[in-house]
């Protein structure tokens, strides 16, 4: 999760890019709330945000995995001069509307390092619980400089959306997920090879993102193949066209959000490793 945050800072809202249809109301709903999240934390600090905003499910990760909240209750105080500045900007949402992903560019600015800015980018997974969406899952990852995203809020490509029988859709995205863990074992890069979804993203630590299935496979050849890699959990979203798991990988931990095509094939959407 986003952890060592200091004092987060709201960007303020930002407009559909004009390429793309309007955004279904859930999506808009769902990054007016992640907004919220960091204008709110602005008022009373990053601790009581988070946990205000964070799923009392929400799974974290430092050093292992375990409640978030709890994770975030042990965190050190920050300092009040010290900023993070942070934003959706890409993102997608299921066709029910109850569960969907955001992720956006981030700024670390802390006066005891110089005021010399450090930059990151966060990826989220959002679920709607009774009248309000809850992060039920969040990893960021550093990069070596400020990460660009095209103008506004772009919704990832959603043109061929599953819409058949949603029943047994976790299992089915638990398979695909731990089929996808299983090919990493022997080779990364064929390990991706036709499992990633349009405008695919691959985020790892000090690294921009990688989008795209050629620009990821490219990268992924030069890595070795994970000494091990586990489906924790998986879940589907109630129309079966989207959904996310968690699970451990090499030496760190990994989420992945899946999107569903017609034809019922599971194809990575977001991939996030932080070791």
């Amino acid at each position: 999760m986003r952890t060592g945050i200091l004092v987060l800072v709201a960007l303020g809202t930002l407009g559909v890019s004009a390429r793309q249809a309007p955004l279904p109301p859930a999506l808009r709903e769902m990054a007016d709330t992640e907004r919220a999240f960091a204008a709110r934390a602005l008022a009373v600090g990053w601790k009581q945000s988070f946990l205000e905003f964070f799923s009392d499910a929400a799974t974290g990760f430092g050093g292992q995995t375990g409640p978030a909240k709890a994770l975030i209750r042990k965190a050190p105080d920050p300092p009040r001069d010290a900023q993070l500045l942070w934003e959706p900007r890409f993102g997608d949402i299921a066709a029910s509307g109850e569960l969907g992903w955001l992720t956006g560019p981030v700024t670390s600015i802390n006066p005891a390092r110089g005021n010399t800015p450090r930059y990151s980018n966060y990826s989220s997974v959002w679920k709607r619980e009774g009248d309000a969406f809850k992060v039920v899952m969040d990893l960021g990852t550093d990069t070596p400089d400020f990460v660009p995203y095209a103008p506004g809020f772009t919704r990832a490509p959603a043109s061929d959306r599953y819409t058949g029988d949603p029943a047994g859709a976790t299992e089915s995205l638990r398979a695909a997920d731990a089929a996808l863990n299983t090919a990493l074992l022997t080779n990364q890069q064929a390990a991706y090879r036709g499992r990633m979804a349009e405008a695919a993203r691959l985020h790892r630590s000090n690294l921009m993102p990688l989008i795209g299935e050629t620009a990821a496979l490219a990268w992924l050849a030069t890595q070795k193949p994970h000494p091990t890699a586990t489906t924790e959990f998986a879940e589907a979203a109630r129309s079966a066209d989207l959904g996310y798991a968690w699970g451990h990988t090499g030496k760190g931990f990994y989420t992945r959000v899946w999107s569903r095509g017609r034809s019922g094939d599971w194809k990575v959407a977001l991939d996030v490793v932080v070791e």
